[in-house]
């Protein structure tokens, strides 16, 4: 009985030992594949105190990713060169650099990668409080989200950007030799800040031109429509990302006021942006007619319309082209696409 006892035990501490040791190689290999990513002291460049914060919020959003082994590095980069980027990794010891880079008017995540020297990741993301405003604690958050989800989908899909002033490799290998970029901290900040400068600003206005189509009114037994061309322009507020209100006016036969709630989705990597609309507009008046239909068109002056509208912006060095195609319907209807660009102020 005795025997058959400790037999069993034994059987039992054998099988607890197996798989303690498979769990612990296991556990190594996994380790061995993980790099290492060394949180640099955060820049600070407003008046909150966030520094030590911002370290330790972004120390921890990168270790719940599992992507890493992450630890605070009392550092900061040397500047934005090749030589420079090798340098730091040498000193902090570790696969990749992490930091952030906080203004009054923006929040940005920069990533360094030990096996991609000439290249860097970046997310930069603008706070919708006017300029002369305080940032609040929500919109630092909600920002730093946005540009911590950015850079972590960069470097999972390995999308990563030239260092400023690097070339290509072909090109790069070919200067080697006679010319070697260097940037001060200094520059590299200038030249950030002049990159950056070309981001969308809360306050736009547009000018557009395309086609109306409109449902008469004329009394007759069939519906009727027209079409003409159609002129507009628009101003508009960016409440906070992605949402903006806009307000504007079209002029073909009629004048029409219109406000619209939008929503700007990017596709990709912000090349292409998708925007979503829904609001209302108001026949004012009737300026002239077109005659190239049956009927008299004549639409109440203060007749309401509704609904939807689907638009492409291209974002061009702080001006956007925009197509877009909006349908307002209710006691009658009209269909207004157009082309034109949206001007950050």
């Amino acid at each position: 009985m005795k025997a058959t006892f400790f037999k069993t035990m034994f059987n039992k501490l054998l099988l607890g030992f197996a798989l303690t040791f498979v769990c612990s190689v296991s556990c190594l290999a996994e380790d061995a594949t993980v790099n290492k990513l060394a949180i640099l002291n955060t820049t600070d460049q407003t008046d909150l105190g966030l520094k030590k914060t911002m370290q330790e919020g972004l120390a921890k959003a990168a270790a719940n990713t599992n992507l890493f082994q992450t630890y605070l590095a009392n550092y900061s980069i040397t500047g934005f060169s090749e030589k420079d980027i090798v340098n730091d990794f040498k000193k902090v010891g570790a696969d990749l650099m992490s930091y952030v880079y906080l203004e009054s008017s923006r929040l940005s995540i920069f990533l360094f990668d030990a096996s991609h020297p000439k290249e860097y990741i970046v997310s930069s993301q603008n706070f919708p409080t006017p300029e002369g405003g305080v940032v609040s604690g929500a919109e630092i958050q909600y920002a730093f989200k946005i540009a911590f989800e950015e850079v972590i989908s960069s470097y999972v899909s390995k999308e990563y950007q030239y260092l400023p002033g690097s070339k290509q490799e072909s090109e790069y290998l070919a200067d080697q030799e006679s010319f070697d970029t260097q940037f001060s901290v200094a520059e590299v900040k200038r030249l950030y800040r002049e990159m950056a400068s070309l981001t969308q600003k809360p306050f736009y206005v547009g000018a557009n031109v395309g086609m109306s189509r409109f449902e008469t009114l004329s009394g007759s037994t069939t519906k009727t429509y027209a079409s003409t061309v159609n002129i507009g322009a628009l101003m508009g507020y960016r409440l906070f990302n992605p949402f903006s209100v806009e307000l504007g006016a079209d002029l073909f036969t009629h004048f029409l006021l219109h406000s619209e709630i939008r929503a700007q989705i990017p596709i990709g990597q912000k090349y292409v942006g998708l925007s979503l609309s829904a609001g209302a507009a108001r026949f004012m008046t009737q300026p002239t007619e077109n005659l190239g239909y049956a009927g008299t068109n004549r639409i109440v002056q203060g007749t309401m319309v509704f609904g939807p509208g689907i638009g492409i912006e291209i974002p061009l060095l702080g001006l956007n082209i925009r197509a877009e195609g909006r349908f307002y319907t209710g006691t009658t209807s009209v269909f207004l696409g157009s082309y034109g660009i949206v001007y950050s102020l």
